[in-house]
């Protein structure tokens, strides 16, 4: 009986012996050939998102203690304190400076100091200050390498990202947060004339109609109905850019500048909605009669008019309850928008020794996670979050599909200077747009003459 049982013993032993072979001689080539890429991906997925090694492998090298220096205009404190959470093996330093024009001194000390940054912060044409340095870098590359997903950005925001650029090439810089802009109104005024407050999705006609009804004299007070506290702002209302990406001014002969300019106009001639600050400057942000006066009933403003509204109330100049907000003025209601005015962006230099880590950091301050945390749509405020803030992104941004010229700031101061001959000259539309064209083409030619 023992005798019969033998050779099923012997296979099952040979059997064991076997899997136990194939077991070592697989585990002794997971570092060779083709299972190299299986390898390679479990050491990915075994990467948090900012790029830190997973404790539970413990077969991975901690990354590279690094240093990343900055070019960041303001206080960072808050940012660095996030960083250096997320990413503890990289140490930041930090330059006080704006990729601007204005700022092109303090630009030039640094190179002489040799604080070559790695990452900087820029405003909307900073790209065109950057490239007179040959500071650009182009982070198609590594946009593709860190498969960062672009699918969910709505289309405005991917358009920023290559509205600034100063050729058709690659992307350079990646949009942090956006400017947004809606209505914001006084509700003690409109108590005091006995009339509706706005709503969302009200077009300019609709608002200009209510302002003529709040603007008025009551008890010995001049109230006026609607502010339009910037021209950046109606600016941003344009289908197009006033200086296109070949440096060629483009005021005359265009509908939507002669329909922005009529419509400035006929806020003007609501009789006493002209603000009484001896400027002749119809766009007077920082007045704020909204709440500095409490004699304005609306005003058409960015997001920040918000927190001036909290702040006023703090000071006792009006009550939290007198004020809200509705969406920014239609101006074609088939395609509701809101101004582009421009926001933060980051890139990186291309004098960085660690553009993967550096293209990490700016992916993460660019995250929705990050935007959303360090600039709240409500500012993080008790009191601002029972406001309408919703309004302020009810309308997508109006960003042109075309690039723009870096002197398109010249465009757009002389649309406000010309704005104000309007009102306060009585210059007609039509010359006000013929003199715009004519003084930003002398002011462009002389402008790169001295480059």
């Amino acid at each position: 009986m023992n005798c019969k049982r033998l050779p099923t013993v012997l296979i099952l032993f040979l059997s064991i012996l076997l899997l136990a072979a194939c077991s070592d001689d697989t585990s002794g080539n997971t570092n060779e050939g083709n299972n190299n890429n299986g390898n390679e991906e479990i050491k990915e997925d075994n990467n948090n998102d900012n790029g830190n090694v997973n404790d539970n492998n413990d077969s991975e090298e901690p990354p590279e203690d690094i240093t990343l220096r900055f070019w960041y205009k303001g206080d960072h404190d808050e940012v660095e304190e996030r960083l250096n959470e997320v990413f503890p093996h990289i140490t930041f330093e930090w330059d006080d400076i704006a990729v601007i024009n204005s700022e092109k001194e303090g630009i030039e000390d640094a190179f002489a100091e040799d604080h070559i940054p790695d990452i900087m912060v820029l405003e909307d044409y900073s790209l065109s200050v950057l490239d007179g340095y040959d500071m650009l870098f182009d982070i198609t590359d590594l946009i593709e390498s860190h498969d960062l997903d672009m699918d969910s950005w709505p289309e405005y925001r991917v358009q920023s990202m290559h509205a600034h650029k100063p050729d058709d090439e690659g992307i350079y810089s990646l949009p942090g947060n956006l400017g947004l802009h809606g209505l914001a109104y006084n509700k003690k005024v409109f108590d005091t004339f006995g009339v509706d407050y706005p709503t969302d999705d009200m077009t300019w006609d609709e608002v200009i109609d209510l302002a003529k009804k709040v603007t008025g004299e009551r008890d010995g007070v001049q109230y006026r109905g609607l502010d339009i506290a910037n021209d950046p702002q109606m600016v941003g209302m344009l289908d197009d850019w006033l200086v296109n990406a070949d440096d060629e001014v483009q005021f005359e002969g265009r509908e939507d500048i002669k329909e922005v300019y009529e419509l400035i106009e006929t806020v003007a001639d609501i009789p006493g909605n002209i603000p009484d600050n001896d400027k002749e400057d119809f766009f007077d942000p920082w007045s704020y009669g909204i709440y500095n006066e409490g004699n304005v009933a609306m005003t058409v403003h960015a997001r920040y008019i918000a927190q001036g509204l909290e702040d006023a109330a703090a000071e006792g100049k009006i009550d939290n309850d007198d004020y809200d907000f509705v969406s920014w003025p239609i101006l074609d209601e088939d395609n509701p928008t809101q101004p582009y005015t421009g926001g933060t962006f980051y890139s990186i230099s291309p004098h960085t020794e660690y553009p993967d880590e550096a293209f990490k950091v700016i992916e993460y301050l660019t995250s929705d996670e990050w935007l959303e945390e360090s600039d709240p749509l409500d500012y993080g405020s008790d009191v601002l979050k029972d406001k309408n803030m919703a309004a302020f992104e009810r309308h997508p941004l109006n960003v042109p599909e075309n690039r723009s010229s870096q002197h398109q700031v010249t465009g757009r101061w002389l649309f406000g200077i010309y704005a104000n001959k309007i009102i306060y000259e009585d210059i007609d539309v039509n010359t006000a747009i013929r003199e715009a064209q004519e003084e930003a083409e002398a002011e462009i030619t002389d402008s790169k003459g001295a480059e």
